[in-house]
């Protein structure tokens, strides 16, 4: 499932969406990882804040995205960052190559089989023992609300913090933390075995 609906909001979110949402999780992320670290950004979107936050750490990143708009606007932002356009449910990298992953929000646009397959897919890129950090709802149930972005309609999902958990421990993560963050969704912290 690709969220094509980035595609249509693009130029508005880079000029509007200038904020330092998820800077300190990613920070506190990069801080759990030894310089020079290789990350995944899924949904990387245009690459600020959290790309440029994950750089300016001393990381090592590769963006992916399955907006076209978005990823020319990341090429434009950090120009020497590698990104490709993809899908979060078919990580189009080799296994066990990424010591980190960041999904800031993206995983709740997926409906509640997307978010398994993705899990599954990250856990695959993803070294023993690196954290991944993601963002989403905390209540089971939430099938497909709809709210919109510079008058786009998008669709949101979300399981219970209760099945996050089961999900990442049946694909080989532990969940270490959980907060809300300064919007409307729920940041987890889990760490592959």
């Amino acid at each position: 499932m690709k969220v094509h609906e980035y595609d249509l909001i693009a130029e508005w979110y880079a000029s509007e969406r200038d904020d330092q949402t998820g800077v300190p999780e990613a920070t506190a992320l990069a801080s759990l990882i030894p310089p020079g670290s290789r990350v995944l950004d899924i949904g990387c979107g245009n690459g600020i804040p959290i790309t440029r936050a994950l750089l300016a750490r001393g990381h090592t990143l590769v963006g992916l995205d399955s907006s076209s708009s978005m990823l020319q606007r990341f090429r434009n932002n950090c120009p020497e960052t590698p990104a490709v356009r993809g899908i979060a449910q078919l990580c189009p990298f080799s296994d066990c190559i990424f010591d980190a992953a960041v999904a800031w929000g993206i995983m709740f646009h997926l409906n509640h089989e997307d978010q398994s397959r993705a899990i599954a897919s990250i856990s695959r890129v993803l070294k023993s023992r690196a954290p991944f950090l993601f963002t989403s709802g905390k209540v089971d149930g939430l099938e497909g609300k709809v709210g919109t972005m510079n008058d786009v309609v998008f669709r949101y999902f979300s399981h219970s913090i209760h099945n996050y958990r089961c999900i990442l421990r049946d694909h080989g993560f532990t969940l270490l933390s959980i907060h809300a963050d300064c919007g409307d969704s729920t940041c987890y912290l889990a760490k592959k075995a």
